[in-house]
């Protein structure tokens, strides 16, 4: 019998609407201990997922930044670094979310679920049935999943 992605998902709402702040996402990802977080509309449609990634490569400068501006290459780097994050922060996350959501069916099979997270680099993984967002898998789910079901337990 195959285990379903539906198995190992966690149940945990917290999204994040469109029109949230950035500053919003940044402590949602710090209160919840999280490294991204769904985003979704009206009947908890998923529209969207903003990862720490996605603000970090909008703060940081671009290669043409770099080399056409000494300030960040200064000791005043910092500071307009961090004045790009506050502004940043005070800007809605559909600015910065992306857009074309991998998620997974709640009847995927976990290995499925494993190879699409190893081959995409995703963290954690929407669980969506119809685009209706219902729960999220995590790296650490399957540790806790192997763990709980028996199969390294003590031996």
């Amino acid at each position: 019998m195959a285990i379903k992605a539906q198995e190992v998902m966690q149940k945990d709402l917290t999204v994040l609407s469109k029109d949230d702040l950035v500053i919003d996402a940044v402590k949602m990802f710090y209160i919840h201990k999280v490294t991204g977080v769904p985003v979704v509309e009206g009947n908890w449609y998923l529209v969207g997922f903003i990862s720490e990634s996605d603000i970090l490569k909008a703060a940081l400068p671009t290669y043409l930044e770099t080399i056409t501006s000494s300030t960040f290459l200064s000791n005043n780097g910092e500071l307009c670094l961090f004045d790009k994050i506050h502004d940043i922060g005070l800007r809605r996350v559909e600015e910065f979310m992306t857009r074309e959501v991998i998620s997974v069916d709640p009847s995927a099979s976990l290995m499925s679920v494993a190879d699409l997270m190893i081959r995409k680099r995703i963290k954690r993984l929407p669980v969506a049935k119809d685009r209706k967002y219902i729960g999220i898998i995590d790296r650490s789910a399957f540790c806790e999943f192997l763990m709980e079901g028996g199969v390294l337990g003590e031996q």
